[in-house]
């Protein structure tokens, strides 16, 4: 077996769900995110892990995403967050997914199809201008739906864009909007079961977001700017050396040869590279763990094979254990400092030929 390997602490997703439930309370739904893989953590075995912990409804981002869910055979609440194609729908509705309508070409497409009752959450655009239908249009939404029995309005929603922000007066007005639309269509649709907003920095930042239900994503997997060391990373990273060798003053390694020794130097080789999710962007910049100690990245980073600086590591061997990121010492979020980007794109980035091992 390849010896990378992305170890999955599913003792450390329990301590985060068990601070979830301390920021939301007992009477808030949990909408679980596991589109994207589980955010690289493999969703099938988070849903199963989440549903034992008391979880059960879940959000992903495409249709495809929500059949293999299906496909595993594992019961639970689902709803397509992200957009679906017109010739998906009936599929959705078929196995009973529950997906987002976010324009109105949508609602009177699933309305022309006088199915049976279709349930769907409506999107609101209140800001991020993205997906969602627009203030200027909750009217004629209500009316399509109050006119149309086989239309079940189960959710309505928004969205945030800046909730990681402590004292955000966007947010804030985002909240304000968002309830005065809920009045709307309270008073006018019957029996709508969630109202949420509130995404992983939403949660945390703002508790008057709650609603009813909250979407918490990468709050889960322990990477979410919290008040206090109360998340913990759920993912670990780690290959191995597979090669040591000597570079000799002015030999270079890797591609381009952007990496020239100054001195005598001891190198060492581990199976792991852009294929796999780990950031070219970190040639020359980044570290790992090896004993503790942190070794430099140098020279380009490979698709599938990355070198590192071992010089100052006492005897250092092949099939020794190197760390890429872990939960304490250098995480997810670390290397996506030094990469210029957002632990989200790190952890999402780590492909399916890394095995993930569930502790």
């Amino acid at each position: 077996m390849r010896s990378t390997i992305a170890e999955i602490d599913l003792e450390n997703l329990s301590r985060n769900i068990d601070y979830l439930n301390t920021l939301i309370g007992e009477r808030v739904e949990v909408l679980a995110v596991v589109k994207a893989n589980a955010y690289g953590h493999g969703s099938t075995e988070m849903t199963k892990t989440l549903i034992s912990l008391g979880l059960s409804n879940f959000g992903v981002a495409t249709l495809e995403e929500a059949s293999e869910l299906i496909e595993a055979k594992i019961k639970c609440n689902i709803l397509i967050l992200g957009s679906i194609h017109d010739n998906e729908i009936l599929e959705a509705i078929k196995k009973n997914i529950i997906f987002t309508v976010y324009d109105l070409d949508q609602l009177n497409l699933i309305n022309g199809l006088k199915s049976k009752k279709i349930s769907f959450h409506l999107k609101i655009d209140t800001g991020m201008n993205r997906l969602g239908i627009g203030i200027n249009e909750i009217e004629e939404t209500i009316k399509v739906i109050q006119n149309n029995n086989n239309l079940n309005l189960e959710g309505v929603y928004t969205h945030f864009p800046e909730s990681e922000k402590i004292k955000s007066d966007f947010t804030k007005n985002q909240i304000y909007q968002f309830n005065k639309i809920i009045k709307r269509y309270k008073s006018n649709i019957e029996n709508i079961k969630f109202f949420h907003m509130a995404n992983s920095a939403g949660i945390i930042n703002y508790p008057d977001s709650h609603l009813n239900m909250v979407r918490p994503g990468i709050l889960i997997y322990g990477l979410a700017e919290s008040r206090g060391n109360n998340l913990f990373p759920v993912m670990k990273l780690k290959s191995s050396i597979i090669k040591i060798r000597s570079l000799n003053k002015g030999e270079s390694v890797s591609y381009g040869r952007t990496f020239i020794a100054e001195k005598n130097m001891k190198i060492g080789v581990i199976p792991i590279g852009y294929a796999d999710g780990l950031p070219r962007f970190l040639s020359n910049k980044g570290f790992v763990i090896y004993k503790e100690r942190k070794c430099k990245i140098i020279g380009r980073v490979c698709m599938d094979l990355t070198i590192i600086d071992l010089t100052e590591c006492l005897d250092p061997k092949v099939n020794d254990e190197v760390i890429v990121f872990d939960d304490s010492q250098y995480t997810a979020k670390d290397i996506s400092l030094i990469a210029k980007t957002i632990p989200y794109e790190i952890i999402c980035g780590i492909s399916k030929r890394v095995k993930r091992v569930y502790l």
